[in-house]
């Protein structure tokens, strides 16, 4: 069984990525994947750090969501790690991959990324869907009855609250019970775009409440505690947001299995010291959880020979 953690390549998930690698928690069939977003200098660091700690880590050639792909210039080159055997190299399959006939080095692991039925259709025409050591597709059974290979199961588990909804609206629900079901469907790992979802903004968006996002197990199925300030009514104040948000984790937190006392005791202790370290150390540290949650779960249940 593997699992595909699907990041953008933003400061703040590559500095939990890079945090997690060097302290050598995940197994090797947790394998972050990073499609860049933007030229900048934690990219390298963090491959870097995969690469120095043996571990896999997934890097998509040709971003689709940001104008990354489009920067002939890069500050922050990457490439000199792509040929180590712990990157493994991954494309989106775009009409324009089929067309150019990507064909990937045998030597190497590699990974495609389909999220569209007709690009699947026209890349399986092409011959090009045996090549990827992994294949990531939507759940869709016309998807399975096209496909006659182990794929790896992309879905979107998050979920995003429209105005004038809060997440205050569910505080506690099922994330995804894609664990439960393994043996009933057809895919040998499963892949998401975790607690952040996977619409991206290039600018992202303010919000008028502070949520702290914190995944845990509850038996096989994994659940998402959402942890929102009280005060919603505008855009202002962020810290005393974050302090009415955080005291909320606080007094959940001890009443948690041991398997959940992770980067969340980082968040926990803010509210005993009253520091605001930002939001952005906050995103770092509940991505951080969250990996060390199913890192946790994955080498008690699913281990797997390095």
């Amino acid at each position: 069984m593997y699992y595909f953690p699907y990041f953008r390549g933003r400061q703040y998930d590559l500095q939990a990525l890079k945090a997690v690698a060097q302290q050598h928690l995940l197994p090797a069939n947790i394998i972050p994947i990073i499609e860049p977003v933007r030229d900048i200098a934690a990219l390298p660091k963090t491959i870097a750090a995969f690469v120095a700690h043996d571990q896999p880590l997934v890097v998509i050639a040709n971003s689709t969501v940001s104008d990354y792909a489009l920067t002939q210039q890069k500050l922050h080159d990457w490439s000199a790690w792509q040929d180590n055997p712990a990157l493994i190299i991954g494309h989106v399959l775009t009409p324009t991959l089929v067309e150019a006939d990507v064909t990937p080095q045998p030597e190497h692991q590699t990974l495609l990324v389909a999220r569209q039925y007709d690009d699947l259709v026209a890349a399986k025409q092409a011959g090009l869907l045996n090549a990827p050591t992994h294949l990531l597709v939507p759940p869709e059974a016309r998807i399975r009855r096209l496909l006659d290979r182990p794929t790896i199961q992309l879905f979107d588990h998050a979920w995003l609250p429209e105005h004038p909804r809060t997440y205050a609206d569910l505080p506690d629900g099922l994330f995804s019970d894609d664990w439960a079901t393994d043996l009933l469907t057809p895919y040998v790992g499963y892949s998401d775009y975790g607690i952040g979802g996977g619409h991206y903004s290039e600018h992202g968006y303010p919000a008028r409440a502070v949520t702290i996002h914190l995944t845990y197990f509850k038996g096989s199925q994994l659940r998402i505690h959402r942890f929102v300030s009280d005060d919603h009514t505008d855009f202002k104040h962020p810290k005393e947001k974050f302090f009415q948000a955080v005291a909320k984790l606080a007094d959940w937190l001890p009443k948690q299995a041991a398997s959940v006392q992770t980067a969340a005791q980082q968040l926990a202790d803010y509210h005993t010291t009253q520091h605001f370290p930002g939001l952005g150390v906050v995103k770092r540290l509940s991505i951080m959880h969250h990996l060390q949650v199913m890192a946790a779960y994955f080498k008690q249940n699913y281990p797997h020979s390095d």
